[in-house]
């Protein structure tokens, strides 16, 4: 799995997530100012809109947008610790902050 990031951008918490929950991921910095990848690369041949985070899937699978992407990775957790079972009052407090933030 890779997460496309820029320091100071919301991909922070994506990345914060990773972490949290212990989940393999390369980190690779994307330079928004210019959109090349360390390499290189234009970025956005890997996200056509430019912007972070993208969360590529061991499948090759890219998918955009924090809350989206939060959400995913929260429930890949089986304990559900970071989001709450689905129809907990926990998990729709979760996610109606994830869209207000959005």
């Amino acid at each position: 799995m890779k997460l496309y990031f820029a320091p100071g951008a919301c991909s922070l918490a994506v990345h914060i997530a990773l972490r949290e929950l212990g989940m393999a991921f390369d980190a690779v910095p994307v330079d928004l100012a210019t959109h090349r990848l360390p390499d290189g690369r234009s970025y956005l041949d890997v996200s056509p809109r430019g912007y972070v985070p993208v969360l590529e899937l061991d499948d090759g699978q890219r998918h955009s947008e924090a809350a989206a992407l939060l959400q995913h990775l929260a429930d890949q957790d089986p304990t559900q610790a970071l989001i709450g079972p689905v129809g907990s009052a926990r998990r729709l407090g979760v996610t109606e902050w994830l869209a207000f933030v959005a």
